[in-house]
């Protein structure tokens, strides 16, 4: 039970790394990916690459009211820590959720 749970959440960790880095590397408000296992930060930096403590603030506000619940750490950066049963559907779901409350905060940055 154990060996499969840690399968899961290395092959679950690698997949949403994945899938951030398809998605949002080239972000110009996203300035690092990174992380092990299921707890993988993504940094978020203004236009001129300095930290965005506002933008994750209000991405941390919108992802709660979308129904994802991320964390802040350090200045800027936002947390994911899902549950270590998390499915491949589940995190391409939770990315659907991330790009919507994205989408709102630059939205809100007006």
């Amino acid at each position: 039970m154990r060996e499969d749970l840690l399968d899961n959440v290395r092959r679950q960790g690698q997949h949403l790394q994945r899938r951030l880095q398809e998605r949002f590397a080239n972000h110009h408000h996203v300035g690092d990916i990174r992380g092990r296992g299921l707890m993988i930060g993504v940094e978020m930096v203004e236009k001129d690459g300095s930290p965005a403590r506002g933008m994750v603030d209000r991405l941390l506000y919108r992802a709660y009211h979308n129904g994802l619940l991320l964390l802040s750490c350090g200045v800027s950066t936002l947390r994911f820590m899902p549950p270590l049963s998390l499915t491949e559907a589940e995190v391409d779901e939770s990315l659907v959720y991330f790009r919507q409350s994205l989408d709102e905060a630059l939205a809100g940055e007006a």
